[in-house]
């Protein structure tokens, strides 16, 4: 009987546990910023004026300037909006991203940053992070 019980809740459990998580949508809000990320560690230093708001471009260009010539990668990346608002939203990320500079590997990692996303022209846009 105590067998039964127990695989009565384990799969009810396990039925909870997969049902909150799974269908996780990606937000326009988050999408701008691995879109971000992504200019980075590809060095298309020349997207980023279509993915940062006009107030931080300059911001933006000297975050992707710091990785340029260096051979990059994000790791266990996903982005999900923590706070949203009309025009505006707030973005953490999990991962980092992993550098090369020569035979050494450096993580940068990005789950502490909390990114400002705002709505410009009617296109949300990366405004700086935390």
């Amino acid at each position: 009987m105590k067998k039964i019980i127990y695989s009565l809740a384990m799969i009810i459990l396990c039925v909870q546990l997969s049902g909150c998580g799974g269908n996780k949508k990606v937000s326009e809000e988050s999408k701008v910023v691995e879109s971000f990320y992504n200019a980075i560690v590809n060095q298309e230093r020349d997207k980023i004026g279509s993915i940062v708001c006009s107030d931080w471009e300059k911001d933006g260009l000297r975050e992707v300037d710091a990785f340029m010539g260096v051979k990059s990668e994000l790791k266990d990346f996903s982005c999900s909006v923590q706070k949203e608002e009309a025009d505006n939203a707030e973005v953490t990320c999990t991962g980092s991203i992993a550098a090369s500079y020569g035979n050494e590997i450096t993580e940068f990692p990005l789950k502490d940053r909390i990114h400002k996303v705002v709505k410009e022209n009617g296109e949300w846009r990366l405004c700086g992070f935390e």
